[in-house]
């Protein structure tokens, strides 16, 4: 799936008078518990999202394995408690630690072919100030 179809499906399940400031793919990476249960299984519990970055919140879009998009969920700023941004040079980590005790662990690529939607440095920015503001 390409940048365009991706964006126009992430534009029609936005919120009513929410405006969407940018987006990029991210993969959780596989849990580690899983590998000494299921050996290399444990590799298809990675799971693939395209992060859309809104006015009002995040919207955590889900991937099939075969590329298709399987569901989404919804975060408003004041619902996450912290984020925590790490440094990479082709990745980016990122955990999201919500109120509910939730966490989210998604590593968002900063280089890469020119299909893949990338994080850039003022979605990272906007992200940091709008978590930091609804605490």
């Amino acid at each position: 799936m390409n940048n365009e179809q991706a964006q126009e499906h992430i534009k029609q399940k936005l919120k009513e008078g929410d405006t969407l400031i940018g987006f990029f793919q991210a993969v959780s990476p596989p849990k580690l518990w899983m590998f000494f249960i299921i050996g290399p299984l444990a590799t298809l519990s990675t799971r693939m999202y395209f992060l859309a970055v809104t006015e009002k919140g995040l919207y955590f879009h889900k991937w099939s394995l075969i590329g298709n998009f399987k569901s989404y969920d919804f975060f408003e700023f004041d619902e996450i408690e912290n984020v925590k941004i790490g440094k990479g040079i082709l990745q980016r980590p990122m955990r999201f630690y919500f109120k509910n005790d939730r966490k989210i662990k998604v590593k968002a690529p900063l280089k890469g072919h020119k299909k893949l939607a990338k994080m850039t440095l003022d979605v990272q920015n906007y992200i940091e100030n709008r978590i930091s503001l609804a605490r």
